[in-house]
């Protein structure tokens, strides 16, 4: 008999893994604490931002200006402010989430001159419901959406709220929380990710589109096929801003299903994701709308498949129409980016039977269709559900008398876990800077296989703060020569480059900003070397082969050893 380090956080008793304490046998069982002398919980004694820290909130609804050298930064207060600044500065990026712009500008040393933040602009804020549907600002957050849209589907006919629903699904697996809280659903459709979650839904629900601009005033966009000109571009004008986003309620006889296939269940981006759309008289097909991510440089909707379908029945001959015309209207180029080319492909066809099935079976219970699913299939429908992780503790009690430097049956902790857990803990960033520290920048191949044909350092040199620029020439043959056991490989590469990511050489500076930027001004001029070897057939072909000669390790006479054994 044992009890888990759960119940015995409940006040249960805790014995020993096989029912002793210490491997001795136990009459008497042994009580860690008891339950009933816990205080109540009190939600009024929950810790709170500690007001030394909160010097004054004056600014919180003011207009700000932030200048720094390169970059300004606003927060206007209105939505003429915000108007203003975007007939000045049309290419200014709009700032909600700055879960996109922060990883353009952090990890593709992308600039951007002037930033806004429209997180004090009342019309961009708010959400509220009329007859039509739901009205999203654009700069709501995805959590907030998420949290108005499930009290409509509380309050509202169940058939009116299915794009509702779908929305609601598909943010369960949309990014992490902590990225909902701040992401927007503006953001994200302006942002035009080819694998966005929300704009399959977005599409196929036909949503409208509130943009505005200073001079030419406000006016109302579709976002259907012809929203996208490219990839990540679309119709909205430079001068002009998303203001909101009209999300319709659905009608009687009204289907509506999302669907995502991603290599990870949890915070993960999209291989290929879908939203289907359609009206159904009975068992035929009145209007029908399909989305789908991850098939094209932009979201698409198989416009061309939609028209096939209307005034079919919803049966097998129907879904192999529907396989045909997918085939033809999603063709995928086998060199577009992501790769897995059949894979994509096949996945348009599989989320739509895994549609077909669900909706077979909604007919089904309205006694509107002969169709017959086998059995097997029947299950294909649902999604996946998600089931908590849980755990147990288990532990030994051990007795009072035992000495406490006696570790025998105490659980061990980790070495570093107090100062983990305390925030003591001696990270990278935490180490104070030496004097005369410098920051290392590494110039690294943007080519598999080449040769290097020149390096021209000399914009990097010119910046301030940079001591050096550094790379196989500054150094001889000999110490250019590094490897674990054969000395073989080169530290900078000094003729050709044998891999992308091959460091070339590096910069100095006096601190890490400037090392990165001075590293972007160095220019190196490649050739690329053919023939490309990529598979065993290209290394058959040139007769591509590693070395045949055996490496051999030897210390000492190997063979009087052996002789002598």
């Amino acid at each position: 008999d044992h009890t888990n380090g759960l119940n015995g956080l409940n006040g249960n008793h805790n014995k020993g893994l096989n029912g002793d304490v210490n491997g001795c046998s136990h009459s008497e069982e042994e009580i860690l604490f008891e339950a009933k002398k816990f205080k109540l919980y009190d939600p009024t004694q929950e810790l709170i931002f500690p007001p030394e820290l909160r010097l004054k909130d004056v600014h919180d609804n003011e207009y700000l200006l932030i200048k720094g050298e390169r970059t300004s930064w606003h927060r206007p207060k209105t939505l003429d402010q915000i108007l203003e600044l975007k007939k000045h500065f049309p290419s200014a990026k709009i700032i909600n989430g700055n879960t996109e712009v922060g990883v353009e500008v952090k990890f593709k040393n992308c600039h951007y001159p002037v930033l806004i933040q429209p997180s004090n602009i009342k019309e961009m804020t708010n959400i509220s419901s009329d007859d039509e549907g739901v009205n999203v600002g654009a700069a709501v957050t995805l959590s907030n959406m998420e949290k108005y849209l499930k009290q409509e589907i509380n309050t509202q006919p169940g058939h009116k709220t299915a794009i509702f629903q779908a929305a609601v699904d598909m943010l369960h697996w949309f990014a992490g929380k902590q990225i909902r809280n701040v992401g927007t659903l503006g953001g994200n459709i302006m942002t035009g990710s080819p694998i966005s979650d929300m704009n399959p839904i977005l599409m196929a629900a036909g949503v409208i589109l509130k943009v505005q601009s200073k001079d030419s005033g406000s006016r109302r966009i579709k976002m259907d096929h012809t929203f996208w000109t490219g990839y990540r571009r679309n119709v909205v004008k430079p001068d002009e801003i998303l203001i909101s986003v009209s999300i319709p309620y659905t009608k009687e006889g009204q289907i509506f299903k999302a669907y995502k296939q991603a290599k990870r269940r949890d915070d993960d981006i999209a291989i290929v994701n879908a939203a289907y759309n359609f009206q159904l008289n009975k068992n035929v097909i009145e209007k029908a709308h399909l989305a789908y991510g991850g098939m094209a440089p932009t979201t698409v909707l198989a416009v061309n498949t939609a028209k096939t379908l209307i005034g079919k029945k919803w049966d097998k001959s129907m879904i192999e129409e529907a396989y045909s015309s997918l085939v033809d209207e999603l063709p995928l180029d086998p060199s577009a980016p992501g790769g897995t080319i059949e894979y994509r492909r096949s996945l348009t066809l599989s989320l739509f039977f895994k549609f077909y099935l669900e909706v077979v079976q909604i007919l089904e219970k309205e006694g509107c269709t002969e169709t017959q699913i086998e059995k097997s299939y029947r299950t294909g429908k649902d999604q996946f559900h998600y089931t908590p992780p849980k755990s147990s503790q288990y532990f030994t009690v051990v007795p009072n008398t035992q000495e406490k430097t006696d570790a025998v049956g105490r659980p061990i902790v980790h070495a570093s876990a107090f100062k983990q857990a305390t925030g003591e803990a001696v990270y990278c960033d935490d180490i104070p800077r030496f004097e005369n520290e410098a920051y290392l920048s590494l110039v690294l191949s943007k080519k598999s296989h080449a040769k290097i044909l020149s390096i021209d350092a000399s914009a990097a040199l010119e910046v301030p703060g940079v001591y050096g620029f550094f790379s196989a020439k500054d150094i001889s043959k000999e110490h250019n020569k590094w490897g674990p056991i054969f000395q073989d490989e080169e530290l900078f590469a000094s003729e050709k480059v044998v891999s992308q990511g091959q460091i070339i050489g590096a910069v100095a500076a006096v601190d890490q900003n400037t090392a990165q930027k001075a590293n972007r001004l160095i220019k190196v001029e490649y050739e690329d070397i053919e023939p490309a070897v990529i598979t065993i057939e290209d290394a058959i072909r040139h007769s591509s082969y590693i070395n045949p000669t055996p490496k051999q390790i030897k210390s000492g006479d190997v063979e009087a050893v052996f002789s002598s054994c």
